[in-house]
């Protein structure tokens, strides 16, 4: 495996059809990495990743923008500069449920 430089704008950005109105760009894939897959997710305004679980953690950080997150069965809101942590088998979604995009930075780990 070789160290390497990606550029965000040379990936494109792909809906997601699992939720709504959601946006993937992927920075790391399991073909790159085996140990970890890292995203940019974008939701649009009164968009949503729909509450789900993963056989591994994920944790998004809030890069832009806020919504209603379901974090362990209650809805928190999370804001810009803070941090998710879900792990793995734990339900968790978000709502965006404001005018402005929300972006995010998401780490899943470990793969496989």
């Amino acid at each position: 495996m070789e160290t390497k430089v990606k550029r965000v704008e040379e990936n494109a950005w792909v809906k997601n059809p699992a939720h709504r109105e959601v946006y993937l760009n992927t920075l790391l894939d399991e073909s790159e990495n085996e140990h970890v897959v890292v995203r940019l997710a974008k939701i649009l305004p009164r968009g949503e990743i729909m509450p789900h679980t993963h056989k591994n953690q994920e944790t998004f950080y809030f890069l832009e923008g806020e919504g209603s997150v379901l974090v362990n069965g209650e809805r928190k809101r999370v804001k810009k500069g803070e941090l998710v942590n879900a792990p793995a088998g734990c339900e968790h979604g978000i709502l965006n449920d404001t005018e402005k995009e929300i972006l995010l930075y998401c780490v899943f780990s470990p793969i496989g």
